[in-house]
């Protein structure tokens, strides 16, 4: 009990910042469809149709909805959809962090000195992760139930709950698949790996919707599971064997990775690549790299980067694939007419790639971003940092080089990205400017310097939060960037949110005030972030 107690400890700035943010998205999206659907049943069977054409044509990202005519079938789809991967990429970090981070920081070896075993500290972290992926996931319910308090429909309290238990099953589903691959392979290349795996079984799921010859193999993936669920949909319910398949996945894998720990030495993986053994050596390597300010940090993160790079062009290259498949539809729905008005006419297929594509890749590198400030955070608690520091290297040049190091990884995935998607235009003859479409990519890079800057900022003032407080930044930003013109919020509001800052630079080019304001940030959030690490001690 002890030891669950401290897993919930290790991670309750994760509890804080995911349960705020399931609770903003479902609470918003129950708001937006109270002032989108109408008050009367023919207004809102009108809604439903319309969305649902919509839906159907945005199967590569959401699951297919059910009853988006009623409040529960709606916020089911537009918010607990979108959380699926939000609870996953979340599941990756504490996973990752409890497989590896845990024992770089020497608290795995205090643990099992204190006589806990190996399974039972696997079972403790798996044990602490379920009931806070579950809090986190009913306070997502909690914010449709608030949101439908004073409104002409009700949601089921049963199907919330269910809602919510489904949603942290799969949540602990990734999380337990992510401590198996931590236990197999090194610390260097766990959550990466972890991150290929996911993705991919994402991806199985999702792109099984497209092309069918996938279809024989999603069952393999946890995605599947969740999306048979649909228990806030008015008429339908609980999937109870997809769910305890979810429950499975989780209990297979997390004992696996019991086994796989109590297999392996600390600090090794239990799958090791066989290499010539060589005399241990206390000599300074002799690779020039090490020795050369930033390029140093790329060659360290060289690996991060060749994933980061690959599945971020995979994504560019599906997308092209598969636009003219979701465009057609979407050109019989009068509901919208308006939609469509920011696109360009006569290059309509350009334009809805440009809008989807880049708000999929500012997502992809706010991301990228957010896991670099997971490893300046980590540095700060496991030592790395002190050891740079006694160099000697100064305080600001810590910053500087950390910023320059994601400035150049992100313009790395940034120009293999678009290139891919340039080449995948190409191959569907589809009319893509390449010259904004350069434009556009290497616009991600300050995008990504946005999030940095905010990140560095946090890092330097409190190493733990600083992971779920931008985490949360990034999520009310694109709130902002979303809801802004469907609420009609004022254009200062909007203008506080760095995806709004990013334009469209494929059918519009670039939007240089947006780009203006982007350096500033970063310039002022660089700068902060150094005064703050001045006067703060390592550790603290």
């Amino acid at each position: 009990m002890t030891a669950v107690v401290l897993g919930l400890r290790l991670g309750r700035w994760g509890v804080v910042g995911f349960s705020g943010l399931a609770f903003f998205s479902s609470l918003v999206q129950t708001v937006a469809f109270f002032q989108l659907a109408g008050h009367t049943s023919a207004e809102r069977a009108a809604f439903g149709k319309s969305m649902t054409q919509l839906a159907s044509s945005l199967t590569l990202i959401l699951p297919p909805p059910m009853r988006l005519d009623t409040v529960g079938g709606y916020v089911e789809w537009r918010s607990f959809g979108g959380l699926a991967i939000v609870f996953a990429v979340w599941a990756l970090v504490s996973a990752g962090g409890a497989a590896r981070g845990d024992e770089e920081r020497g608290l795995v070896e205090v643990v099992l000195a204190a006589s806990l075993t190996r399974f039972g500290w696997i079972a403790s972290r798996i044990t602490g992760f379920a009931a806070a992926s579950f809090v986190a996931a009913a306070t997502g319910g909690l914010g449709l139930v608030v949101g439908t308090i004073n409104s002409d429909e009700s949601v089921s309290l049963r199907g919330v709950l269910e809602q919510s238990v489904v949603l942290a099953a799969l949540a602990l589903s990734c999380y337990a698949l992510t401590l198996l691959v931590g236990q197999l392979t090194s610390a260097r290349i766990a959550t990466a790996a972890a991150g290929v795996l996911l993705l991919s079984l994402f991806l199985v799921n999702t792109l099984s919707r497209t092309f069918t010859s996938l279809t024989s193999v999603r069952w393999l993936s946890p995605f599947h599971y969740y999306e048979l669920n649909h228990p806030l949909a008015p008429g339908a319910e609980l999937d109870v064997r997809a769910t305890a398949v979810l429950l499975l996945i989780a209990v297979l894998a997390g004992g696996a990775a019991a086994v796989a720990f109590a297999s392996r030495d600390l600090w090794s993986p239990l799958l090791r690549l066989p290499v010539r053994s060589q005399p241990t050596s206390h000599e300074i390597p002799r690779n020039p790299v090490w020795r050369i300010p930033v390029l140093r940090g790329l060659y360290e993160r060289r690996l991060g980067l060749l994933v980061w790079s690959a599945g971020i062009a995979f994504l560019g290259a599906v997308f092209v694939s598969v636009t003219k498949t979701i465009i057609q539809p979407l050109m019989s729905i009068p509901a919208l007419t308006q939609f469509f008005g920011a696109f360009v006419q006569g290059r309509l297929y350009t334009s809805f790639l440009g809008l989807f594509w880049f708000n999929t890749a500012e997502l992809l590198f706010a991301a990228f971003a957010i896991a670099q400030v997971v490893r300046w955070s980590a540095e700060d608690s496991d030592g790395r940092l002190e050891v740079i520091l006694s160099q000697p290297h100064s305080r600001a040049a810590v910053v500087v080089e950390r910023a320059l190091v994601l400035a150049l990884g992100a313009a790395v995935i940034a120009t293999l990205s678009g290139v891919a998607v340039a080449i995948a235009s190409h191959n569907q003859a589809m009319d893509v400017n390449s010259e904004r479409l350069a434009e556009g990519s290497l616009l991600l890079v300050p995008f990504a310097l946005v999030f940095a800057a905010a990140g560095s900022v946090l890092a330097a003032w409190n190493p733990r939060a600083a992971v779920g407080l931008l985490g949360a930044f990034a999520f009310v930003s694109y709130m902002i960037a979303e809801l802004g013109p469907l609420f009609k919020w004022p254009a200062w509001l909007q203008d506080f949110s760095a995806f709004k800052l990013f334009g469209m630079p494929l059918s519009s080019g670039i939007d240089r005030t947006g780009l203006l304001a982007m350096i500033a940030i970063i310039i002022v959030g660089f700068g902060a972030s150094i005064l703050l690490m001045e006067r703060r001690d390592v550790g603290a």
